[in-house]
């Protein structure tokens, strides 16, 4: 469980980024977090990993307040949360399948386990026959997944995703969530920061909405069951 307890953030030069937020997420919720540019969305990203510290109010990750993880112990609490950045993060010279052995053998996975786990996270997310690709041969939608499988490369408690569509086109941005959904599934909390609230309507998940680092709306997901969207086929479009 993650607990936001009247949490702010303060810059030196006066401007506060997170006003006073509060708000829990559970064990394998999944939950949009929605705000326009400057609302406070990257700001909470940052302090949930550590990146940048709470002025006051605090943040409990499983109960252990990260106001009291020690410079030295960060990692081990980063390791619990895999991130997909908005912009790639994968190398431009190194294939599918050596960008997540990267990762893995940033984990210290034995190297010998290594050909086994990378098959495990390219099935995952559906790149199987593409680990010899190198980023810039891949779609939009594939590097997207691509970054998903280094994300879960230490096997996370969250998944933490920003602005994951925004340089997709709309089909392309709806496989991509659809994956998070269904690793969602898999029992995994997934929390994902973006401007597109209409997108985010369509699965009909919690959404939390930030303005001027507030919550101004917590929106409880109208269906529990799975709410994948399926794009109309091209012959329904006809008839349409």
């Amino acid at each position: 469980m993650i607990e936001f307890l009247n949490v702010v953030k303060k810059y030196p030069n006066g401007a506060v980024a997170v006003n006073d937020i509060s708000f829990t997420v559970n064990d394998g919720e999944i939950v949009f977090i929605h705000g326009r540019t400057d609302s406070g969305k990257t700001t909470l990203r940052k302090l949930m990993l550590i990146e940048e510290k709470m002025t006051s109010g605090n943040i409990y990750f499983d109960n252990i307040p990260l106001s009291g993880i020690s410079d030295r112990n960060v990692y081990k609490h980063r390791r619990k949360i895999g991130v997909i950045f908005r912009e790639s993060r994968l190398f431009v010279n190194k294939t599918v399948y050596e960008n997540i052995a990267f990762a893995l053998r940033a984990l210290e996975c034995p190297e010998g386990e290594i050909p086994k786990r990378c098959a495990v996270l390219l099935k995952l997310v559906g790149l199987e026959g593409l680990e010899k690709k190198y980023p810039d041969t891949l779609t939009g939608a594939q590097r997207q997944r691509a970054e998903i499988a280094r994300a879960m490369a230490s096997n996370p408690k969250v998944i933490m995703a920003d602005e994951p569509t925004a340089s997709l086109d709309h089909e392309a941005g709806l496989d991509i969530l659809n994956l998070l959904m269904s690793i969602n599934e898999r029992g995994k909390t997934v929390i994902i920061f973006t401007k597109d609230e209409e997108l985010a309507k369509q699965y009909r998940k919690r959404m939390i909405t930030l303005d001027f680092g507030k919550v101004v709306s917590d929106e409880s997901a109208v269906v529990s069951e799975s709410a994948e969207i399926r794009l109309p086929e091209a012959s329904e479009q006809a008839e349409q």
